[in-house]
């Protein structure tokens, strides 16, 4: 069973430079250590005064004797960090490299790495362990402490070693510009505050290698390598796991590596060859901080009341759903920095109560540095007025809010003319007439004797001035109101007077929307709480207003619109089979009935809601309870290092000047993790795109182009669904196969009334798998789809398939349970 290294006799020492003399400096560096060490004080086995920090050493003087005393302290755990420029001497050898290292001096003015494993491997540790994030840091791999020593010959037969480095012997090392934390060990205290969703209390040194490959891997950048000796990587944890689920169940796969004693595990041919330069490339950055805070003196508060929670969208991603609204706002930017005519429409489908609202405004503060936001409710709206005033409104009261405050007058005065232009007669008309009666009413109000000398006739002079102008701004807001569509009257009466009104109100729109300053990107919620004609008649106003193309009425460039729409599919599709139920017989396909053909042709892109594990719901609730911390270690739990006196027996931290309280993580570290994130989220969606995934995608839709047909439609949408799922899954934390991946939004484009059967209960892929067994997993509307040959070839391919519950389950977003050892 995994443990936590014994408080009293474990030491962690740190090094790092992030300044030199002569290389180049790596600011992050800094960073690393200080939130390395909290994390470790926090969550770790380490007592804070046993977590030693050795902040740019100036030479090797400054290393050797405090950490030759240090090693000899650790009697159950000795940790050995290093950070910074990793050199390669003349003799092939690992040189560390100190604040005044001189490349042309490296072995005078360098830490050579074999001092540092002649010094580890005399500790009477139990277990060692090294982490290296340096460039060539794999070189410390090769014969690092394969042989005991025989000094060592007395220590117990389950001492060992374990090695970790952030790139193989000829690969460099990424730091990002600008990141607050370097790439391999930002991804190492991302993960130690994150967690990895299992049965397991502790993050094992073999988990936490095993994480750490396939998200370095799937990043683009170099893998991390690792070497376990007398199998440490499954016994020993670094921090107790914060997402830690008890009722998870753990799996065989990825469980990270293998014991060895000699052979080591070398970065592909591909990685770069060996050159002395010190040089650090760039890496990644991105996420949000999930929950998990170490053990405290109390699990709850001491109260027996649970506080009401309003049902308002929250504005705090507790349900994880920021991986998706980062991926959507990246997409929504490339999108537009790519094809700027081209407009771009998204569904987010998921049931009431899903978290749809939620997921708007966490991409609405993805998006509003880029963005003019349009929010728009149109459950309140539905009752109102025309779809197309409404959405005008919002969008007109927006592009006014923009400007500053002395100029919105402006900006309604040159919409009303523009209205004015475009309503013609009837505008131009009532205009005349307005004049003319102020006119005549001023006339017969101004004083009949030429002269103004006396105060009466000047009253009688300014009261006829003051009625004619308070005549002509009546008539002219009246003729406005019902003519130029400035209310809901004048918007039916404007549908009612014009011959072709669409026209008009799409030209209007193109106007605003050319005089955002921004793009323009429409959020449209509680559709699904409205009449089916009103969803109906919405959608189809939308398809007209944002997806006409062509070049606008004066000859320029036709600004594009981007629109989310958040609500339930269901919904959506029954209100179009409603208003077309006189066809739903002659153009249904298997496994595409009507509604779902609509929405295929107005939505390039169909996102299901993320669904929630076990893990997350439960989180979720601890914070609706306020629940800060449910896990405990008792005395019997792993958590409690085995030569760590009894519960009762141990001394109170608290209490003894030999063990002050560790320090919880402050809000620097969350935020400087919350800034790393939003890099290393950019840097997935990027590699996403790389060349490799794009000829895997293309790949699989070669395979299944047939499936597909020829309608390019279907193979774009294939394209921006898988785009989007890939980036989406892994900022997640789901290792689910590329391959799988790609055979799911096969079938989410080709058979989305199959797929939505199959997300709801995965379980049923055995009935395509074995036709057998079809009738007891699939309903009457459905079998006909379900038994196609092309379906079943899909689920059954060897690239990526067959498909299996599980896979299904992760394909969806649901996180498999991952054995931490």
């Amino acid at each position: 069973m995994a443990r936590l290294p014994d408080p009293q006799g474990s030491q962690a020492i740190l090094i790092g430079c992030d300044t030199y003399a002569e290389l180049d400096p790596i600011p992050a560096i800094a960073n690393n250590l200080s939130d390395l060490s909290k994390v470790l004080a926090e969550a770790g086995g380490f007592r804070q005064d046993a977590i030693t920090v050795m902040a740019n050493p100036r030479h090797a003087g400054m290393v050797g004797p405090p950490l030759q005393e240090m090693t000899e302290q650790a009697t159950d755990t000795l940790l050995l960090y290093y950070s910074g420029h990793g050199l390669v001497g003349e003799d092939g050898q690992l040189h560390l490299a100190l604040s005044d290292t001189a490349q042309r001096e490296l072995t005078t003015s360098a830490l050579p790495f074999a001092s540092v494993r002649n010094i580890v491997g005399r500790s009477p540790a139990r277990t060692r362990v090294l982490i290296l994030d340096c460039c060539f840091s794999g070189r410390a791999m090769s014969g690092f402490m394969g042989t005991p020593l025989p000094d060592l010959a007395a220590l117990s037969e389950v001492s060992g070693t374990f090695t970790l480095v952030s790139a193989a012997g000829n690969a460099m090392s990424l730091a990002r510009p600008g990141e607050p934390y370097t790439a391999f060990t930002g991804e190492l205290i991302r993960l130690l505050k994150q967690g990895i969703p299992g049965p397991e209390e502790v993050l094992t040194l073999g988990a936490i290698a095993a994480e750490l490959r396939h998200s370095m891997a799937s990043l683009g950048y170099p893998q991390p390598q690792a070497r376990d000796v007398n199998g440490v990587g499954s016994l020993l944890g670094l921090v107790r796991n914060p997402a830690y689920d008890p009722t998870a169940t753990p799996t065989s796969q990825d469980v990270a590596p293998e014991p060895v004693s000699e052979a080591v595990a070398q970065e592909p041919a591909e990685a770069a060859a060996v050159a002395p330069s010190p040089s650090v490339s760039t890496p990644v950055a991105t996420s949000v901080v999930t929950p998990g805070e170490a053990s405290t003196d109390r699990d709850v508060d001491d109260t027996d009341d649970v506080e009401w929670s309003p049902d308002a969208p929250a504005t705090v991603d507790l349900l994880h759903r920021a991986p998706a609204a980062k991926v959507l706002a990246l997409r929504l930017m490339e999108t537009q920095h790519t094809e700027p005519g081209t407009s771009f429409l998204v569904h987010l489908d998921g049931p009431w109560g899903s978290g749809k609202s939620s997921l708007l405004n966490l991409l609405e503060e993805q998006v509003d540095d880029h963005f003019l936001v349009v929010r728009f409710d149109a459950w309140q709206q539905s009752r109102l007025a025309p779809a197309w005033w409404s959405l005008l409104t919002c969008l007109r009261q927006q592009v006014a809010h923009g400007r500053s405050r002395w100029l919105r007058p402006f900006v309604r005065i040159r919409e009303t003319a523009a209205r004015a232009r475009r309503t013609g007669a009837p505008y131009a008309m009532a205009a005349v007439v307005v004049a003319l009666v102020a006119t005549v009413l001023g006339y017969l109000i101004w004083p009949q004797k030429p002269g103004l000398a006396g105060w009466e006739q000047q009253v009688k002079a300014a009261t006829a001035l003051l009625a004619a102008l308070a005549t002509l701004g009546a008539g002219a807001l009246l003729a406005a109101r019902l003519f130029l569509w400035d209310s809901v009257r004048g918007a039916r009466l404007f549908e009612q007077t014009q011959a072709n009104p669409m026209a008009d109100i799409a030209a209007h729109f193109q106007w605003l929307l050319g005089r955002a300053g921004k793009p323009v990107v429409f959020f449209i919620d509680d559709l699904d709480r409205c009449e089916q004609a009103y969803v109906v008649e919405f959608l189809d106003m939308v398809q007209t207003l944002v997806r006409t193309v062509g070049p606008s009425r004066d000859g320029g460039t036709r600004a594009a619109a981007y629109v989310v729409v958040a609500a339930d599919g269901t919904w959506l599709r029954r209100s179009y089979e409603t208003a077309h139920e006189p066809f739903i017989d002659c153009i249904n396909e298997p496994g595409r009935p009507l509604g779902y053909l609509f929405l295929d042709k107005l939505f390039q892109l169909s996102l299901p809601m993320p669904a929630l594990s076990a893990s997350a719901r439960s989180e979720y609730l601890d914070q609706m309870l306020r629940i800060t911390n449910s896990r405990r270690p008792t005395a019997s739990s792993p958590l409690q290092a085995p030569h760590e006196p009894d519960a009762p027996d141990a001394p109170d931290a608290s209490q003894s000047s030999e063990a002050p309280p560790r320090p919880r993580a402050g809000g620097d570290v969350l935020e400087r993790l919350r800034r790393f994130e939003e890099g290393r989220a950019q840097a997935v969606y990027e590699a996403m795109q790389s060349t490799a995934e794009r000829s895997r995608t293309k790949h699989t839709l070669r395979k299944f182009a047939s499936v597909l047909g020829d309608n390019p439609r279907a193979v774009k949408k294939f394209l921006n669904t898988y785009s989007v799922l890939r980036p989406i899954r892994f900022l997640e934390g789901i290792h689910v196969d590329p391959d799988a991946l790609a055979l799911w939004s096969l079938i989410r484009v080709r058979w989305p009334y199959v797929a939505d059967h199959l997300s709801a209960c995965p379980e049923a892929v055995q009935g395509i798998v074995e036709p057998l067994w079809l009738t007891e997993h699939f309903p009457e509307p459905l079998r006909a789809a379900a038994e196609s040959p092309e379906l079943q070839a899909v689920v059954t391919s060897p690239d990526g398939g067959p498909l299996t519950p599980e896979l299904i389950r992760q394909c969806c977003g649901v996180r498999r349970a991952r054995g931490t050892g």
